[in-house]
């Protein structure tokens, strides 16, 4: 799977989740992420490797791959080592090693690897990293980084500091979804100097005054997919990221399961500042027939509701 393609899993999930506690039907996966089908690459295929031990002989023959998959193997914190020992991560551009139980000591032993010069695409997602470990991967020598997904991996906005201050000066996408970032990791990111135009913070907690302070940085101007969902935003929120004028190269926008009304719907249709918005995803909040209406006239087979 795709770094990518784990966010719209990730999504799905968590949509799916809420909605379903509010009495929806959860929405068919084609609409739950549709950046994802425009935006991720193909999937790499999984590798075929079943204990860590065959991942090792694998990996010792000389072969020297491209993209290597081995995420949902539970192969525990011993794959970070195991693959840091293996010469093949030299040549490495997509490395998925998601839901794997690596924990801090795996992503410290993969980040203390030999430099992977090569390494584009990193999933980390679901691997109970902690701050500890995104302190590791933000000090590891994978300057030419540009897609990183660290979901689900109780960081904090301390290891989101980290992210921001390290080696990571390439980094255009990071995925922090189902993480507690709080207040202080929304602010380590919108003054950080990474060059994010797709940013994921699903399930974050932040509330409408990280949505706000999304809305106010003048670096959101460089976002092009923007995903929200499951923070209650509410209409203030969507209010603030309706009037942003940071926001106006925006393309894509997830505010699903957000506690978002009529109010807050109104304020997206008519926003003057959302004019490259393409695709808008609102699924699983109280919006009423008079919102959306006024959505689907705005952003007709964009909208999903």
């Amino acid at each position: 799977m795709t770094l990518l393609g784990h966010w719209g899993a990730v999504g799905l999930l968590l949509t799916s989740t809420l909605l379903s506690a509010c009495g929806g039907a959860p929405p068919a996966p084609s609409n739950a992420a549709p950046q994802s089908s425009s935006l991720a690459p193909a999937a790499t295929k999984s590798d075929d490797s079943n204990s860590l031990s065959a991942l090792r002989q694998r990996l010792s023959t000389g072969e020297k791959p491209s993209e290597l998959n081995v995420a949902a193997k539970g192969f525990g914190s011993q794959l970070g080592t195991v693959l840091a020992e293996s010469g093949a991560l030299s040549s490495l551009t997509v490395l998925n090693v998601s839901d794997n139980d690596l924990g801090p000591e795996g992503a410290r032993a993969l980040a203390g690897s030999s430099p992977p010069n090569a390494l584009r695409e990193l999933d980390l997602g679901g691997n109970d990293i902690g701050d500890q470990g995104a302190e590791a991967v933000a000090r590891a020598a994978w300057s030419g980084l540009e897609t990183l997904n660290v979901s689900g991996n109780s960081i904090t906005s301390g290891g989101v500091t980290a992210l921001t201050r390290g080696s990571l000066g390439r980094l255009s996408s990071l995925d922090l979804s189902m993480n507690n970032i709080g207040d202080a990791g929304i602010a380590a990111l919108i003054n950080s100097q990474l060059p994010l135009k797709y940013l994921y913070l699903l399930g974050c907690e932040i509330g409408p005054a990280g949505a706000k302070a999304v809305a106010q940085t003048k670096r959101s101007s460089e976002l092009e997919v923007l995903a929200l969902s499951g923070n209650n935003l509410g209409d203030e929120g969507a209010q603030a990221l309706a009037k942003s004028p940071a926001l106006r190269n925006l393309q894509t926008l997830d505010l699903s399961a957000n506690n978002i009304g009529d109010a807050g719907a109104l304020a997206l249709a008519q926003s003057s500042q959302l004019k490259k918005l393409k695709a808008l995803d609102l699924f699983g909040n109280d919006i009423g027939s008079r919102g959306g209406a006024a959505l689907r006239k705005r952003f007709g087979a964009g909208l999903h509701l």
